[in-house]
């Protein structure tokens, strides 16, 4: 998966229309998505605890992001330009995959896969709730990552202050992260996934009130609280909902409907939504759709699924 995504990922510079851009996309997230569920199982696997899944995620999600995302990477491109993103992608993930290599394994019984039983996966409500969940609460998450950074750029933010708001996010998660075990051990998943969308929606809430940019950039406090603990929790969920010769399969069936299915569908509404209304009417919706997604997470009680 990542020497296809890498290898996809060096066609970018030199594509010249939309519609091979269409397409690269296409290969480059066919290879690409599927890395980080399997990344997730092989971390879980490799601890032997999810409740310490936090503190593996914030090196990459948070640490690497900021230190290199932002920083280093941002200060190689003002210097290079663009172009040289696509190259110094392939090349860090590529050198991510000869760390890989160098992971324990884990030899085990070969394991018969039986599509039937994934398809039950959906047969219990559990995992079935909380991917609708999931999916309503991702959709103003996708909907801000592509218009968070145009709507402080039309009230006059520069391109400096947007990266110093994403650095801020990446920073303040590094603590939330590290406190993953402890909050696991004391509240049960459902209530910690309602103290996210909650936090989500609040966020969502002073976008649509404010046009303060210090505010609006500040509040991406609210942004790491939630986003840091929903990652760690949504992932450690899901490990307990599904059987242990398919968690990588469950996490695969979450990342596809939260990222992608979420993804394709929040982007679109925005998108449209924006043709009628301003950004920080849609940020209004948007506190009211994570507010709303809360009452999924309660429908039913949730039951543990047998392995």
């Amino acid at each position: 998966m990542i020497l296809g995504a890498a290898t996809t990922a060096l066609w970018f510079p030199i594509t010249i229309n939309f519609e091979h851009l269409l397409i690269l996309n296409i290969i480059y997230f066919f290879f690409h998505s599927a890395i980080p569920p399997i990344a997730d199982v092989t971390a879980i696997s490799i601890i032997g605890s999810r409740k310490d899944f936090g503190k593996i995620r914030l090196w990459g999600g948070s640490i690497g992001y900021a230190v290199g995302g932002v920083v280093a990477i941002g200060r190689l491109l003002d210097i290079f330009g663009l172009d040289i993103m696509f190259v110094l992608h392939s090349s860090l993930i590529v050198f991510a995959l000869i760390l890989a290599l160098q992971l324990p394994v884990q030899t085990a019984k070969k394991k018969q896969f039986h599509l039937k039983k994934v398809i039950r996966l959906f047969y219990n409500p559990a995992f079935s709730l909380f991917l609708i969940f999931s999916f309503f609460l991702h959709l103003p998450v996708h909907a801000n990552n592509s218009f968070y950074a145009v709507y402080l750029q039309d009230l006059g933010a520069s391109i400096s202050l947007v990266g110093i708001a994403l650095l801020i996010k990446s920073i303040l998660e590094v603590p939330f992260f590290s406190m993953s075990k402890k909050l696991m051990s004391v509240f049960t998943f459902p209530i910690l996934l309602t103290s996210v969308a909650f936090f989500y929606g609040l966020r969502w809430l002073v976008l649509g009130i404010s046009d303060n940019l210090d505010t609006l950039v500040w509040s991406q406090i609210l942004l790491s609280l939630s986003y840091s603990i929903h990652y760690f929790v949504a992932v450690a969920y899901v490990d307990e909902l599904t059987p242990i010769k398919y968690r990588a399969t469950g996490q695969t069936i979450y990342w596809a409907v939260a990222l992608g299915l979420a993804g394709i569908i929040g982007n679109l509404i925005a998108g449209w939504l924006l043709r009628f209304i301003e950004i920080n009417q849609m940020y209004q919706l948007a506190t009211a759709v994570s507010f709303t997604s809360i009452f999924l997470l309660w429908i039913k009680r949730k039951t543990k699924q047998e392995d």
